[in-house]
């Protein structure tokens, strides 16, 4: 099957296209934050740092998960995104538009709400706590049952929870749109890919013993 190319043809039938395929590239983006970034925060915690470290780590895996959120959000959809532009998909690069406008309006309606408890005009310092801050202390749990009673008594689990949802695909989006504006501009994941390709073909020609 032909792939379609979405630069050509009028000006509208390209911007057609690209519109097209910004909801693929979006949906990729969050099952980006669902699966890759907590597995790949599980395996950083529970495997990588032992063998390196040869010792088990001191923090619970939720709260190593909440500690490096932003490069484990940001990291692995860069990456995708960097592959992702082959198919020269400038819709790709505006992924960050729609977590960046649900976290902006998470932040200011829980600043307003804030304000109205507090008698305040306005604050931002909660709101910036509770998106931003970290500093977590969050106890490791082996069942559904204790994670429901560390959800219930500790309040940094509640602002955890929140900024998975609301930075996480934030910092995600921001990676996987400056993935794709650096790939269209300098063509590097063809430069990488072409790489790969010569070292795995020096491999295959390397004579053996």
């Amino acid at each position: 099957m032909n792939e379609v190319d979405v630069n050509s043809g009028p000006p509208k039938v390209q911007r057609g296209w690209q519109l097209l395929w910004f909801v693929p590239h979006l949906a990729a983006m969050y099952l980006i934050v669902n699966f890759c970034t907590p597995w790949l925060a599980g395996w950083i915690q529970a495997t990588l740092l032992p063998f390196l470290l040869h010792r088990p780590s001191s923090s619970s895996r939720f709260e190593f998960l909440l500690t490096y959120l932003f490069a484990l959000s940001f990291v692995p959809a860069f990456l995708v995104g960097l592959s992702s532009t082959r198919f020269r998909h400038r819709a790709a690069e505006f992924v960050w538009v729609v977590p960046a406008m649900i976290l902006g309006y998470k932040f200011i309606t829980f600043s307003a709400a804030t304000s109205v408890l507090q008698s305040q005009a306005w604050s931002g310092s909660s709101a910036f706590h509770q998106y931003f801050g970290g500093n977590f202390l969050i106890q490791e749990f082996h069942d559904w049952h204790a994670l429901r009673n560390i959800a219930g008594s500790n309040a940094d689990m509640t602002r955890g929870l929140a900024q998975i949802m609301f930075i996480a695909p934030f910092c995600a989006g921001v990676g996987y749109s400056v993935a794709t504006w650096i790939g269209l501009r300098t063509d590097i994941y063809r430069e990488l890919e072409k790489k790969l390709t010569n070292w795995h073909k020096s491999k295959s020609e390397e004579p053996t013993l």
